[in-house]
């Protein structure tokens, strides 16, 4: 059991570190979500729902349990997920490709500088993607692990 002197400890350690506190600092925060829209739920537009619902359909005979529907769904969601990451990470990708010279190699440029500036900018994004891509990955395997068992062994494990 916890004693109270390590209860208060942790709760004073929360008041010290509980996100930003200027008004900049929280209007930056409150943007994180908007900027590529991965982290948002899709399935509410027409276009990903009849897709998620395509790859459920796949995975799932339609007369099969509701529990069983249920976890296709989730499969199938975290797989469209993944292809909207893949999606944007080839945009990404694309974007660092390095364009054609317009200017004779000897010609004074700023363009090389231009660009590796650029591509640290876009390091930085493929790194945050990533974290995206862990955890849809990681939501499709669960859910298959458990639709495997049930369509193996019969068995509804629960959530």
């Amino acid at each position: 059991m916890t004693s109270e002197a390590k209860i208060a400890a942790n709760r004073r350690n929360a008041q010290r570190s509980a996100g930003p506190r200027t008004a900049p600092a929280k209007a930056r925060v409150r943007r994180n979500a908007l900027r590529h829209g991965l982290a948002a739920v899709v399935v509410n537009d027409p276009a990903v729902a009849t897709e998620v619902g395509r790859v459920a359909a796949a995975l799932c005979d339609p007369g099969a349990a509701p529990s069983d529907r249920e976890r296709a769904l989730i499969v199938a969601e975290a797989q469209v997920t993944l292809k909207r990451i893949r999606r944007v990470r080839a945009e990404i990708m694309e974007q660092m490709s390095p364009a054609p010279p317009t200017r004779p190699p000897d010609a004074q440029d700023t363009a090389p500088m231009l660009q590796v500036e650029g591509n640290a900018r876009h390091l930085d994004q493929l790194l945050r993607i990533e974290r995206y891509e862990r955890r849809a990955l990681s939501r499709r395997k669960r859910a298959v692990r458990l639709l495997a068992r049930i369509i193996h062994d019969g068995v509804d494990f629960g959530r």
